[in-house]
């Protein structure tokens, strides 16, 4: 009975039995992180895809905020609503300085408008209980 014990605590298959079990959490740790980072980015470029539809969209009409952010919702499948989006107008001279939106250039140049269309969504990483925050924004000239 003493000698089969022995053969047993000497036993190659039962050390590597052993460091199997060491090693399994921690590949398998590894490739839950890598399994997060891709999918994470995977939402990130179907987001940053759904902001750059909602700029197309204001080159047709870029007053018309309410469909520019339907079009950013429509063109993803992300959990994503009209109030996760923005769209921000600003304006520059010809030498690139800011300006209101309307006022008159130092030079006398019109104004150049562009318009920027911006989501967020929250992402959830597997089994981790927690959340991150993937943004992305999209700027257009529109005049």
């Amino acid at each position: 009975m003493l000698n089969s014990v022995n053969k047993v605590l000497r036993s190659k298959r039962a050390a590597a039995a052993v460091e199997f079990a060491l090693f399994v959490p921690i590949i398998s740790a590894f490739l839950l992180g890598i399994v997060n980072y891709g999918l994470a980015m995977f939402d990130k470029m179907e987001l940053t895809s759904a902001t750059r539809a909602g700029a197309q969209w204001a080159l047709l009409d870029s007053t018309n905020t309410a469909a520019i952010k339907q079009a950013v919702v429509d063109s993803t499948n992300l959990s994503l609503t009209t109030a996760d989006v923005t769209t921000t107008q600003a304006c520059e001279c010809a030498d690139g300085s800011s300006v209101t939106c309307g006022a008159t250039c130092g030079d006398g140049s019109s104004n150049r408008y562009y318009l920027t269309v911006s989501a967020s969504v929250n992402h959830s990483l597997l089994m981790l209980g927690t959340s991150i925050t993937l943004s992305s924004s999209a700027t257009v000239r529109t005049q």
